[in-house]
């Protein structure tokens, strides 16, 4: 059955970058060049979701294509960059002011010369089966014609239109987890986004590469990029399959040991809807998830786990942090100023402290004060003030401004003149 979706395409592609993908059709068609939208906004123009991540499979060299749409079309379309050894590039089309990037990839043909490496590239500029048939899942691997003779025309190899509409993820072939066991992570990202499940085969298969015990403790790049993706969505559904479906295998076998998954599952979800506006960045979020299966680790295991999935100087910062809390709890729990509430949480990551609260929901009062009232405390004397008041430059400043702030915190003064008078008083004791 052929199923065109030139309705769908038109509701759920932008105008703008339906234009630039007009400039697109256009050259391929001159040049003969067969050319194909390809993976997720084929996926996406299906269930009717906007896309505007666009990814296009040239039939030959996408290389040459993207000079080509450049030296056609020089006021709108700019080349960002090129990946000469893969035969990728990136362009950027202007259109209406608007900014559009396209990512445009040559066909290929792959192999893994052995499990959980990275592929190795047979051929550039093959058919298109041969370049669908290395993608993860079915429903990722159909493509969409942009060519005019037909336009629209979904190319689906493997049945991922049915698998769609039937909300299922399926693999491609029996080896796929073992050419890439990251695939298994990935899956739990399209259950979070979107509620699709694996296949009764395919659960069979991640069964079988999981139960296998070659790839545990495999982290790694990949996989961190995967669980980044993953919960990031904020779904605790997905931290649960994380731990109960043994997927965890491929980060650390020690992970195991968490107890009340569901319950600390819930609590991750919870509390960064709670507390999401504190954030820098929403692009942490996995962290958050992550560190709540760490908190209770000593900084050993944090920082060799850190090493494996190549976490940044920043990102293991939060997971210590977050576990330096857990273990310090009793005092905050002990705590009755405000200001030792301050001293407990002023130097850590809103990250480390809402990984903290998640198994410490008994503290929630003394975490919402510090996050509603006292974390951005100041004061506003300085040293010039109090050089003013005839001392000299020296250590002893720090001393008197956080004997300041924390009379301030504790709202034992509030304003700026108070705040001159309380200086004073501590120099003269002094």
């Amino acid at each position: 059955m052929t199923v065109n979706l030139k309705k769908e395409f038109e509701s759920n592609i932008p105008d703008n970058i339906k234009e630039a993908l007009k400039f697109c059709s256009k050259t391929a068609d001159d040049q003969n060049l067969q050319i194909f939208l390809i993976g997720g906004v084929v996926r996406d123009i299906i269930i009717n979701k906007k896309n505007f991540d666009v990814d296009i499979t040239v039939q030959g060299n996408a290389v040459e294509f993207a000079k080509s749409l450049e030296n056609s079309y020089p006021e709108l379309c700019k080349i960002k960059e090129i990946h000469d050894n893969f035969k990728t590039a990136k362009i950027l089309f202007t259109i209406n002011s608007d900014i559009i990037p396209i990512d445009l990839a040559s066909t290929r043909k792959e192999f893994y010369p052995y499990p959980s490496s990275l592929p190795v590239i047979e051929k550039i500029g093959c058919e298109l089966y041969d370049d669908v048939i290395r993608r993860d899942f079915t429903i990722n691997s159909m493509a969409l014609a942009l060519n005019s003779s037909s336009f629209c025309t979904l190319i689906d190899y493997l049945n991922g239109y049915e698998d769609l509409k039937n909300g299922v993820l399926e693999v491609l072939h029996p080896l796929s987890f073992i050419d890439d066991p990251t695939r298994i992570v990935r899956g739990l990202k399209f259950n979070a986004r979107f509620g699709y499940k694996f296949g009764e085969k395919t659960e069979a298969l991640m069964r079988e590469c999981l139960n296998s015990g070659r790839f545990d403790n495999l982290c790694g790049e990949r996989i961190k990029l995967e669980l980044k993706h993953a919960f990031n969505i904020n779904k605790a559904d997905c931290l649960s399959r994380f731990i109960k479906e043994d997927i965890y295998k491929l980060v650390d076998t020690s992970l195991s040991c968490v107890k009340n998954i569901d319950d600390i599952s819930m609590e991750c979800e919870n509390t960064i809807n709670e507390y999401c506006n504190f954030l820098d960045t929403q692009d942490n979020i996995w962290l958050i998830y992550l560190g709540s299966l760490l908190v209770k680790a000593n900084q050993d295991k944090i920082s060799e786990l850190s090493k494996k999935l190549y976490l940044s100087g920043h990102e293991e910062t939060i997971l210590q942090d977050a576990a330096k809390l857990y273990r310090n709890k009793e005092a905050v729990n002990k705590a009755k100023t405000r200001f030792e509430v301050y001293e407990f949480f002023e130097k850590a990551k809103i990250e480390s402290i809402l990984i903290f609260l998640i198994l410490n929901k008994d503290l929630k009062s003394k975490l919402d004060l510090y996050l509603k009232e006292l974390k951005d405390a100041n004061i506003n004397i300085n040293g010039d003030i109090l050089i003013s008041m005839g001392l000299k430059p020296s250590p002893v400043f720090a001393k008197i401004l956080r004997n300041v702030l924390k009379a301030k915190i504790n709202k034992e003064i509030t304003t700026y003149e108070e705040e001159v008078v309380f200086a004073k008083s501590l120099l003269q004791n002094r």
